[in-house]
């Protein structure tokens, strides 16, 4: 109960495997006894089928079993031929939706967001990733999207296994040319010496990371002092995003690296906040990736294309500052014009206020959505 209290009463959202295979069962029949929505999720194939909507041509590293192909928009590729191994043996992945004011027990959610449980026993072992490695060089990516890692966190593998699942991850990125990007989405993680290995793989070949506001101070204070943030705030400052993200760009590109680290999204319930290196040969101005992706995600959350004003709310404040340095620029958000970009050193910050919704129909997947918008509209 201590970890529902955590997320649930700090309305943060949260993922984590269950240990107990009789806790699992019981929760899965509980579950599935209410008659939930099922859907095909996952983060990749979430990113993957928005890439595809908006035009892009995507292959996802998944095995190609007749299972997932069925489920699959056909637009998206998967590696190799299609093999008939038709089962009922898939993973189920729990999502517990809430809205702010909500009550669970003694627990009231301070925020609209989701705690999902699962017992996944194959996204672990990263079979998708040995399926793709081969398909990947005739594929020729202009762009490599690393997403679900989180399931790595707290799966029960033995030290071989887990250096083994590592070394895979770094034998992939790699083998890819110089030339393609690499995107890292971070999750929650909540085991700091799993974190520190993994980004210790990812971060040296990434051009670009992606983050919400209980992740920028987790990979921050990782970086920094080797310790995460298990709860942080979530209404978090501009003037402390911009700060943190300023910081985790200086240390990250001091670190050695095999490419500069270009971009940063860092997503909110408030806004879309896009760092862009200016003088860069990958990334157009982060100001529409900002918008696109600012109304993603009242769409996605709202569950409506079109945005009805006696849904949503902005909450982000009339004016921000850009530092919490005292004396720093505050810039004001104004109605025909509301979102801002400025030079900062040598990256452009791009930040556009989120028509928050007031009537939640959905939180999981609005990352992977906004991710995928993002990053197709910031490519050259």
């Amino acid at each position: 109960s201590s970890g529902i209290n955590a997320e649930y009463g700090e309305g943060a959202a949260a993922e984590r495997f269950v240990r107990s295979e009789e806790l699992w069962l019981k929760i899965r029949e509980a579950a599935l006894s209410l008659g939930p929505e099922l859907k095909l999720g996952g983060n990749g194939p979430v990113i993957a089928k928005r890439m595809v909507e908006e035009g892009a041509e995507v292959l996802l590293a998944i095995q190609n079993e007749k299972l997932y192909r069925d489920r699959i928009m056909k637009e998206i590729k998967l590696p190799g031929e299609t093999v008939d191994t038709e089962s009922e043996d898939y993973d189920l992945h729990i999502i517990l939706e809430f809205d702010k004011g909500e009550k669970w027990g003694p627990y009231t959610a301070t925020r609209g967001n989701r705690y999902i449980v699962h017992r996944d026993r194959h996204n672990p072992q990263l079979k998708g990733l040995a399926a793709v490695r081969s398909a990947v060089k005739e594929f020729d990516p202009h762009l490599v999207v690393l997403g679900g890692l989180q399931m790595l966190d707290t799966y029960p593998f033995t030290e071989e296994e887990l250096d083994a699942r590592l070394k895979e991850i770094d034998v992939f990125l790699s083998e890819l040319p110089s030339k393609t990007l690499v995107h890292f989405e971070m999750a929650s993680f909540v085991n700091p010496n799993f974190l520190k290995r993994l980004t210790d793989v990812i971060l040296p070949y990434s051009d670009s990371i992606g983050m919400n506001e209980q992740e920028l101070p987790n990979l921050s204070s990782l970086i920094r002092t080797g310790n995460i943030v298990y709860i942080s705030d979530s209404k978090i400052k501009v003037s402390k995003t911009m700060d943190d993200t300023r910081e985790l760009l200086a240390i990250l590109n001091d670190l050695p690296r095999h490419k500069p680290l270009t971009r940063v999204h860092v997503h909110t319930l408030a806004y879309q906040a896009v760092f862009t290196l200016r003088e860069n040969e990958q990334w157009m101005s982060g100001i529409t990736t900002a918008v696109k992706s600012s109304l993603t995600a009242t769409r996605y959350v709202c569950g409506d294309e079109s945005i009805d004003s006696t849904k949503i709310k902005m909450i982000l404040d009339e004016s921000f500052s850009s530092s919490a340095i005292p004396g720093s620029q505050r810039i004001p958000i104004i109605d025909s014009t509301p979102v801002s970009c400025w030079p900062d050193g040598p990256y452009e910050i791009c930040l556009a206020p989120v028509l928050v919704c007031t009537q939640i129909k959905q939180t999981g997947g609005g990352g992977d959505n906004l991710t995928g918008v993002g990053l197709l509209y910031h490519l050259k």
